[in-house]
């Protein structure tokens, strides 16, 4: 017999490791690079619309990773998450930057994480099972839910 707080309580975890990462993200982009240099770092990447990519990206980050802690539009802000995420892989791997040395980084989160390209992959596949179960019980998404069964 399948426990569904068990399940629930799975599904939150993965909602807050890939929440939190995502947020992280944004927060870093935001305050140590900024709009600028996360749209100059987009338009290296060859990424097109730079202009308007690079700017918003931070606070999509920010947004999604926010929603996904909460539980709240789980879906489509997983489907958000695996879409950067995916892509970002995607340009790692045209671009040659997939194999960043982390050992001469002073940046402590790409020391956390490790291989950007990795750990975006990992990021891809926690957005595409969030996206594939939706939020669970624990979570914002859940008293909605009900109420539309009604």
């Amino acid at each position: 017999m399948r426990n569904a707080f068990n399940a629930d309580l799975g599904l939150l975890l993965l909602r807050l490791a890939a929440g939190i990462f995502l947020l992280m993200s944004g927060l870093r982009k935001a305050s140590w690079i900024g709009t600028e240099g996360s749209q100059a770092h987009i338009d290296a990447l060859g990424v097109p619309f730079a202009e308007y990519i690079g700017p918003a990206l931070p606070y999509v980050e920010i947004v999604g990773g926010a929603m996904l802690c909460l539980g709240l539009l789980t879906r489509l802000a997983a489907a958000v998450l695996a879409l950067l995420a995916g892509l970002g892989a995607v340009l790692m791997l045209l671009s040659d930057t997939a194999l960043i040395s982390i050992q001469d980084s002073r940046d402590q989160m790409l020391l956390l994480i490790g291989n950007p390209l990795e750990f975006s992959a990992l990021l891809t596949l926690l957005g595409i099972a969030l996206v594939l179960t939706g939020a669970g019980g624990i979570s914002a998404d859940s008293p909605l839910r009900r109420a539309l069964r009604r």
